[in-house]
């Protein structure tokens, strides 16, 4: 009973830490990245202009991305009254917290509560899961979705359910088709598939066969592809193929190999090391049971195909974090009852010290180490809000971030447009040092925001026009 009763007070301290984690102070900080920003004024003229079918960014036909975080966004903007840092990231804070209770029933429901905590904090005690959970990005969404929906097939493979397992799977894979495009299929079906022919699983091949659920699959994903190409013409995706998937696969600069190796060395430190400790057992656990085996393929095939492509990126592989969490979590665990004394100790202490460790840098140090960049861009937004109603403009193409704070679009002008007696009338946002043929502007500026960025960089918000020519 003492026990049990220890183990449910670990599990509501577990859950405060990653409330806190997910939530506390998730609209303090500026939007950091160009990633962010862009998802964040995307929402904004979406909504400004009412229209949920297509994206805009700075004014332009965006369609880089598909809609369901834009949808995501709008949704939560629309609850919460108003577009904010808080309203854009809540969407991944809420997916983020979805997936630790994803990946905590399925923990336990392999091998006890213990299991299910220790793969939620392997979770949320991850540089990029954490990340990436108070960032206005769609790697989270996208994440839930696609582990939504390998939870929701394996409920209808290992546990024998009902059909409507594997209609609700094919529900939220139509859903990630929607949040990224085909590439989900990499994450979800290729697994299944692999597992399927390895295993000559019965239920698997039922689900890879399940006629109706690749229909739901395939039109509620394609569904905003047809609308747009019935809106814009079918040509419209051309030059996005191009840059977004042809360049990604066999593009210039790849990086090396094993990038992803390190990628996932650094977010599962020191928890991958486990996997060194009493190998054999760890792979016998693998070869007693398919769950586990399905848990292997799901994480190591990802990666291997993502490593092939040209251009690399750590959040690429986010979606399969919850199964390594869950694998990893079960080797700890079992070592665990195997040892006694003080490493023990150790094993059982060091993944909640991670966890707090986590909670106290976004609690109290994130912002404070990264006070240089956030600071100016809150500069802009106070005095780009002190002069409604005026048209923007910048030297050189903007940062999407600028965009976000100035509050409006923001058109690039070049030193010969400055120069010329046509220039627009406006706020002109320009870096510092100027350029000698442009020091007159500074007669004209409206504010000087220090630091931009950088802790050494400064820029200048001009007004144009009227007397200040």
């Amino acid at each position: 009973m003492r026990g049990s009763l220890s183990t449910r007070n670990i599990t509501l301290l577990v859950a405060i830490a990653l409330a806190l984690l997910f939530f506390w102070g998730l609209g303090s900080v500026p939007f950091l990245s160009v990633n962010e920003a862009r998802r964040a004024v995307t929402v904004r003229e979406m909504r400004e202009a009412g229209s949920w079918l297509l994206p805009y960014m700075n004014g332009d036909l965006y369609l880089s991305k598909p809609p369901f975080f834009y949808w995501a966004g709008l949704v939560s903007t629309a609850v919460l009254g108003s577009l904010s840092e808080w309203s854009v990231r809540l969407p991944s804070a809420l997916a983020a917290a979805l997936c630790c209770v994803g990946t905590y029933r399925y923990g336990v429901r392999q091998a006890g509560r213990q299991v299910g905590l220790f793969a939620v904090v392997f979770l949320a005690a991850n540089g990029a899961f954490s990340l990436f959970a108070r960032r206005s990005e769609i790697e989270m969404l996208l994440t839930l979705l696609c582990f939504g929906a390998l939870l929701a097939a394996w409920q209808f493979i290992f546990l024998q359910g009902r059909v409507l397992w594997s209609r609700l799977s094919y529900v939220l894979l139509g859903c990630a088709l929607l949040t990224k495009g085909p590439v989900c299929l990499l994450w979800v079906t290729a697994p299944i598939l692999a597992y399927a022919l390895i295993y000559r699983d019965a239920r698997a091949k039922a689900y890879l066969c399940d006629g109706w659920g690749w229909l739901i699959a395939v039109v509620l994903g394609s569904s905003w592809y047809v609308a747009v190409s019935v809106s814009q013409g079918w040509g419209i995706w051309a030059s996005i193929i191009s840059e977004d998937i042809v360049k990604k696969i066999d593009g210039q600069g790849a990086e090396a190999w094993y990038a992803y190796l390190l990628y996932l060395a650094g977010d599962f430190f020191p928890f991958w090391l486990i996997a060194f400790v009493q190998p054999r057992k760890f792979w016998a656990m693998i070869r007693s049971r398919r769950e586990a085996g399905m848990l292997l393929i799901c994480s190591l095939l990802p990666l291997l195909v993502f490593s092939l492509f040209t251009e690399k990126h750590g959040k690429y592989l986010l979606p399969v974090y919850p199964s390594m969490a869950l694998l990893l979590a079960m080797h700890w665990s079992a070592l665990l009852e195997d040892l006694k004394g003080r490493w023990r100790t150790v094993l059982a202490v060091v993944p909640y010290v991670m966890l707090a460790g986590f909670v106290v840098f976004y609690m109290f140090v994130e912002a404070r180490v990264l006070s240089h960049r956030v600071g100016g861009l809150e500069q802009v937004a106070t005095l780009a809000n002190g002069q409604p109603g005026q048209k923007a403009y910048t030297l050189g193409e903007p940062d999407i971030r600028l965009v976000y704070y100035m509050g409006r679009p923001v058109a690039p002008l070049t030193v010969a447009q400055l120069q010329s007696e046509s220039r627009p009338a406006g706020l002109l946002f320009v870096q510092e040092p100027l350029a000698p043929e442009l020091q007159n502007l500074a007669s004209c500026q409206v504010g000087e925001i220090n630091p931009y960025l950088k802790p050494h960089r400064a820029a200048l918000l001009v007004r144009m026009g009227g007397d200040c020519r």
